[in-house]
């Protein structure tokens, strides 16, 4: 008995492929956001003195700068998400209906889903890949927006001193 034709069994690797390319993607971007904002770090470092509160203003430029484009940058990926959401659907929905009228062996209803889900595994692979991603632009953010409420303090502790 053949579960997989040959155009399942191609568009499976043709998923297949596409979210090992979307792994290396997301792989460099991870590297490129982790390498813009590590500098930023750098404030903590600084002695407070009116040289060091020019680092210190565009270091909170930057994060601000930075959080607008993850903001944007979620929101494509949150579309792309969307979007294979309704493919995810529309596959699950052909692969049920096919197993309940075409498969040819009698086949309960989680039996049924068993076999659609190994059908959908990639798809839904696909999904996990860029929530993974949002996830850490999510937590980048977060991260970003704790060193501006540092930055605050910094910037309310040199007023203090009078600098």
């Amino acid at each position: 008995m053949q579960i997989y034709s040959k155009e399942e069994i191609d568009r499976i690797k043709k998923v297949q492929e596409t979210n090992e390319r979307l792994e290396d993607f997301f792989k460099g971007r991870r590297e490129e956001w982790i390498s813009n904002i590590e500098p930023l770090n750098e404030i903590f470092k600084l002695d407070l003195n009116n040289e060091s509160a020019k680092k210190i203003m565009q270091t909170q430029a930057f994060a601000l700068s930075y959080r607008q484009k993850i903001s944007d940058e979620i929101s494509v990926f949150l579309d792309k998400r969307s979007k294979q959401e309704v493919k995810l659907k529309k596959i699950r929905q052909d692969k049920f209906l096919y197993y309940a009228t075409s498969f040819g062996v009698k086949t309960n209803t989680t039996e049924k889903g068993i076999m659609v889900e190994a059908h959908i595994a990639e798809e839904s692979r696909n999904i996990e890949i860029i929530d993974n991603y949002i996830e850490f632009l999510r937590s980048t953010s977060k991260n970003l927006e704790s060193l501006q409420f540092t930055i605050k303090h910094i910037i309310e502790l040199f007023n203090y001193l009078g600098r």
